[in-house]
């Protein structure tokens, strides 16, 4: 151990009583400031090297008391200031930063040559002399005392990183086999058919026909998936993946290897590739099941830090672009999950299922995460709803009123409002969110469950049930997917930015809702298929909704008279004292708005378009006074308003809870009874 300079021992020496030669040229050289006399002590057990420094002003007035004596040892070192007053303090700082001139060590001067020696000579640094050796054996110092303060504050992430255990040996393995994307490498010839290529996976020369540039396919010989790159074509090939690996550091705490696969085909036999890990998250939970989760990135730049691993998440630039060092979504190691998982709360998580089942980039801290905030996940994977699951893991805002789930249900009915006999067909639609709305929305219907629909709509991501429900009052299932189909194919286009034409099916579906709804309000004949079914379903929406204020005021009453007409048996219901109406005509919702200080009369373009279905709760000897309006939206009470925006009063809250239970949930309960 390291004796420190023993400041007490030094002050017996901080004044040597070294006297100064008047007639010595120093005393009057007006560039020098400071005139620095050095000598090699034993302080205090301990050998120092001892700089006296004077102000040459005062030493060339007689005044030989030196205002700084700095003592240096191998490992440390300290000054000693006399300030103006004859009081003392002590510094640390290094003979360059005794003053606050800039330039002070430029403005000091050895009185003697030996000196200069004495310091060269402690110093020991080859090259060098007097002040700039001094400079560099206390940069030294310096960069030791960094060093060492950096290793005990980082000594907590080094002890933490010695628990990590080595990877699988096999990752290597894995990474060729099921993450690096493989190509199939051929020289285009126009004259000939078959065609030289050569194969990334198996690294064999084949010859074949009938291939194109990017076209996926398999090898002829090792029977691997590939890309066809023509040569001609190609280019540079970059591709970048992530795996993660889990694995255990002690009884309550799991590991998270983020390791990051960087792939260059500039030589398509020896590609450039690069393999390291670059992120760590740590997942520790307390008898009492709390999970805490604590990350760590490598840091690149780590050769003047004992450790390259840094607290926190990796910083970027900009967090809405993308950044691949950053990014932690991606594969999953999975054959050591269930020793990892074991006796941990996620034990029982179907993670490894979730991933087998598609074996996409996933981001496994937020699946494990929001299983222990929703069990359900658990049964979602093992009744094989991957669509659900992945919805509820990865969607920060998955669960709505309409979605048709209750997160804290125990059994199939609690969770979707669903018995055991709808099971089956789940499994083979395998429903997102979208879905279960359209399920819970033909339940409310009285529909049946059309399989092929529900798969069709969850292929192209349809969810609004208004815009299903709507046409299928005119047409088979069959005939819609069909017209849709077809108008798709049709008028698609490629890219959002692109006018006319549809990107995506729910546009589509939401035009021809449009066109039928606007098409009964004119009264047009829907059993002719010419206007059912049109040619170009823009042109004829564009078309039915270019009419006068005057025709489209009698389109929007017909079309409320008409929901009138239909629904009115349905939702009327007298008990309490109150009773339910349903508007006749788009003048009744404007004035209800009028009475009652509220903005339902901007909902009569969705009445119109059946998104939304507005009803008059009044009392039942006053039905001609406003009271209370409510709007439903896929079979659910979506809000209650009265006077001012103002919630029902309990009377009318209680009668709403007994109508909505009798009147509005009993044909979907009847259905899933």
């Amino acid at each position: 151990m390291q004796m420190k300079i023993n400041k007490r021992e030094c002050r017996k020496f901080a004044d040597p009583g070294f006297k100064m030669n008047q007639n010595h040229g120093l005393l009057h050289a007006e560039k020098v400031k400071y005139i620095v006399r050095t000598a090699v002590k034993n302080i205090g057990r301990k050998r120092l090297l001892v700089l006296y420094i004077y102000l040459r002003e005062q030493a060339a007035a007689g005044n030989f008391q030196p205002v700084l004596t700095m003592f240096q040892s191998r490992t440390e070192y300290v000054t000693l200031c006399r300030r103006e007053d004859g009081s003392t303090r002590w510094s640390a700082a290094a003979f360059c930063n005794l003053q606050r001139d800039y330039d002070f060590s430029r403005r000091c001067a050895f009185y003697m040559a030996g000196d200069e020696e004495r310091v060269t000579k402690f110093c020991k640094k080859k090259g060098v002399k007097g002040f700039t050796s001094l400079y560099y054996l206390q940069s030294d110092i310096i960069e030791k005392r960094q060093w060492e303060r950096k290793l005990k504050k980082e000594k907590e992430i080094r002890e933490r990183m010695k628990a990590v255990p080595a990877l699988p040996r096999d990752i290597g393995n894995m990474i060729e086999r099921e993450i690096a994307p493989h190509y199939f490498f051929y020289t285009y010839n126009r004259k000939r058919k078959d065609m030289e290529g050569f194969c990334s996976a198996c690294k064999a020369e084949v010859l074949i026909t009938g291939v194109k540039h990017n076209e996926k396919g398999v090898c002829p010989v090792c029977k691997a998936k590939v890309t066809f790159k023509s040569r001609g074509k190609r280019g540079m090939i970059i591709d970048q993946n992530t795996l993660q690996v889990l694995q255990r550091t002690s009884r309550n705490e799991v590991v998270v290897r983020f390791i990051k696969i960087y792939y260059q085909y500039g030589d398509e036999r020896e590609p450039y590739k690069s393999i390291y890990e670059n992120a760590r998250t740590f997942l520790y939970w307390d008898d009492a099941g709390n999970i805490s989760e604590e990350c760590y990135y490598y840091s690149y730049g780590f050769r003047d830090r004992p450790t390259p691993w840094k607290p926190g998440k990796r910083p970027v630039i900009n967090r809405w672009v993308y950044n691949f060092e950053a990014d932690q979504t991606g594969f999953l190691y999975v054959k050591n999950l269930h020793k990892v998982l074991k006796e941990s709360p996620w034990q029982y998580s179907q993670l490894k299922e979730f991933y087998l089942a598609d074996r996409e980039p996933l981001y496994a801290i937020q699946y494990l995460m929001r299983y222990n905030r929703y069990p359900m996940l658990e049964y979602l994977v093992k009744l094989h709803l991957y669509r659900l699951a992945e919805s509820v893991a990865h969607d920060n805002h998955y669960y709505s009123s309409d979605s048709g789930f209750n997160p804290n249900g125990k059994n199939l009915k609690e969770v979707f409002g669903l018995n055991k006999s709808h099971l089956p067909l789940l499994k083979r639609v395998n429903p997102g969110l979208g879905q279960m709305k359209l399920i819970r929305a033909f339940l409310h219907a009285n529909l049946e469950l059309d399989e092929e629909l529900l798969r069709w709509c969850g292929n192209y991501n349809i969810s609004r049930a208004e815009n299903v429900l709507v046409p299928l009052k005119h047409m088979t299932p069959y005939k819609l997917m069909k017209y849709v189909n077809e108008q798709y194919a049709k008028f698609c286009k490629t890219s959002p930015y692109q006018s006319g034409g549809y990107y995506k099916m729910e546009d589509i579906l939401t035009d021809y809702r449009d066109y039928l709804c606007m098409s009964e309000g004119l009264e047009l004949d829907l059993k002719n298929s010419f206007v059912l079914f049109p040619a170009d379903l823009k042109k004829a929406h564009d078309k039915v909704n270019d009419i006068s204020d005057k025709e489209q005021a009698l389109v929007y009453d017909r079309q409320i008279q008409k929901q009138f007409e239909e629904m009115n048996q349905q939702y009327h219901f007298v008990k309490y004292g109150f009773v339910v109406l349903l508007p006749h005509t788009a003048k009744e919702i404007l004035e209800e708005g009028q009475n009652l200080h509220h903005c339902v009369g901007s909902y009569v373009k969705k009445v119109v378009k059946r998104e939304s279905t507005i009803l008059f709760v009044r009392k039942a000897s006053e039905q001609s006074k406003s009271l209370c309006t409510v709007e439903i939206q896929n079979g659910e009470l979506a809000q209650a308003r009265c006077y001012g925006n103002q919630s029902p009063s309990p009377a009318v809250r209680r009668f709403l809870d007994v109508w909505e239970k009798e009147i509005l949930h009993a044909p979907a309960l009847a259905a899933a009874a």
